[in-house]
């Protein structure tokens, strides 16, 4: 199992949104997407955002709480990279308790990896969140720094 340090490696403070523009769905995937064209690693965004739109329409990436893991494995990134964005006022995503996502984890990794690095990324981020408290602290953290100590506890359980 990976340690909190190393699932809060894959998170960059170059990939944290503190407040998502986009009122939609397609709007904060795009939003999303445009984050990681900004990582110099990331090869074609166009292809990313294309696999997120893709893997949305498989089901909803809405985990409930007013959490969205929108997560996808595509060629455009040569490794597991996470983003942490955020909308105040939430968004309707389509998640199965109905309540609008405030928190968004994206997840994207290679599909040449084999080992599935991103499952316990995934895994943890659900566990995460089930917490009330952490969900809070994470909606009101005044930077990446604080977001990132906030979430490392949180997945240290």
């Amino acid at each position: 199992m990976a340690s909190p340090e190393e699932l809060i490696s894959y998170f960059d403070e170059a990939r944290f949104i503190s407040s998502l523009r986009a009122r939609s769905k397609a709007g904060i995937l795009k939003e999303l997407a445009a984050c990681m064209a900004d990582d110099p690693d990331i090869r074609h965004p166009d292809v990313l955002l294309e696999a997120m739109e893709a893997r949305e329409k498989l089901g909803s990436t809405g985990i409930g709480k007013e959490v969205a893991i929108p997560h996808s494995r595509t060629l455009s990134v040569p490794n597991l990279k996470a983003v942490i964005a955020r909308s105040k006022k939430g968004v309707d995503w389509g998640a199965a308790d109905k309540k609008p996502v405030k928190l968004f984890f994206l997840v994207v990794a290679p599909p040449q990896d084999r080992s599935n690095s991103y499952l316990p990324l995934l895994g943890a981020l659900v566990s995460a969140m089930q917490k009330k408290k952490g969900r809070d602290q994470l909606i009101a953290a005044k930077d990446f720094a604080e977001a990132a100590s906030i979430l490392e506890e949180a997945f240290r359980g």
